[in-house]
């Protein structure tokens, strides 16, 4: 028995201790861990409405019964909203305009359908993404020596993840912005084989591997260009409904909107559209007036117009003074 339980505890300590050492080899290129989670600091300003699609997958090969284009697509959206900095449209409900508008997989790529899709759910941006690599090589190592069916080796692993990110308005269909974001992380040591056709994608098991920090990586850099880029882009709403006494907008304490905020208002014109493309350019926009908001609800807001403000109407733009 004493010799049995000896085995079982250099077992156990071997293969802590390759776990140990092959989380301490996994990072990105300056040596830094890869699972260390971002620290967001608190964020006042006013949050922008945006909307993730499921990603393309371009990435040939089988990785179990792994949906990597939803996967990733859910994972970014979950960063996304622990930034603080936007309302990010649930992922239901979009799934919902989708089957609503009987949309198939081909259209949820086409800018112009994420355009469509980002105006229905009130988006100012929708991201997508096209997932172009995803892999991890194993090398060195035989079966070294097999202790009560545990098979112990040397091995090193290495990952690349890679996806194509862009932003696009859903105004024009136009891509305002693109992004490769990339991640990469390697482990060496004694290890055991893992299957990763048995982990779940968003598991804490597959966040441990160096396909999953590779990913986390590439997630972050994700996170980080859109917040860099969002700042470029002006707040902006709608009106709901007018009476002329009170003006209803569809922004509230949600998206931070304070009592005072005051929005100039836009009646949108013509559209302009390319003649050779058939894509819209934009809109002619004629300032109306001005309005101050009084009332804030969570999902919602109340303003009255400020003296020479015009009549407004359901769809004029509020860009924020």
């Amino acid at each position: 028995m004493g010799k049995r339980f000896l085995i079982f505890l250099i077992t156990a300590l071997l293969i802590l201790g390759s776990m140990a050492f092959a989380n301490a080899q996994a990072g990105d290129e300056e040596g830094k861990p890869a699972s260390v989670e971002p620290v967001y600091p608190p964020y006042t300003g006013h949050k922008k409405r945006i909307a993730v699609t499921k990603f393309d997958n371009k990435v040939q090969g089988s990785h179990g019964n792994w949906n990597i284009g939803e996967g990733m697509a859910e994972m970014l959206t979950t960063e996304l909203i622990k930034t603080g900095r936007f309302v990010v449209i649930e992922r239901q409900a979009l799934q919902d305009v989708v089957d609503e508008q009987k949309l198939g997989q081909s259209g949820l790529v086409q800018k112009e359908t994420a355009s469509k899709i980002g105006q229905i759910l009130g988006a100012q941006i929708v991201i997508r993404g096209v997932v172009s690599e995803f892999e991890q090589s194993e090398s060195g190592g035989g079966k070294g020596v097999n202790l009560f069916g545990v098979s112990l080796g040397s091995k090193s692993s290495n990952a690349h993840v890679a996806v194509d990110i862009r932003m696009i308005d859903t105004v024009t269909g136009q891509i305002l912005y693109s992004h490769n974001s990339a991640g990469k992380a390697e482990s060496s040591g004694f290890s055991i084989g893992v299957d990763l056709g048995g982990v779940g994608f968003a598991s804490d098991d597959f966040k441990k591997t160096p396909i999953g920090q590779a990913t986390r990586q590439a997630i972050q850099d994700a996170v980080k260009f859109i917040i860099d880029t969002m700042e470029k882009v002006p707040f902006s709403a709608k009106v709901v409904k007018s009476d002329r006494s009170k003006i209803y907008i569809n922004a509230g304490s949600a998206m931070n909107i304070k009592p005072g905020s005051r929005f100039n208002a836009y009646a949108v014109g013509e559209e302009i559209v390319d003649p050779d493309t058939g894509l819209k350019l934009g809109a002619e926009e004629k300032f109306v007036g001005s309005l101050e908001i009084r009332d804030v609800q969570d999902k919602f807001s109340i303003g009255v117009p400020l003296p020479g403000c015009g009549n407004l109407k359901r769809g004029d733009i509020l860009k924020l003074q």
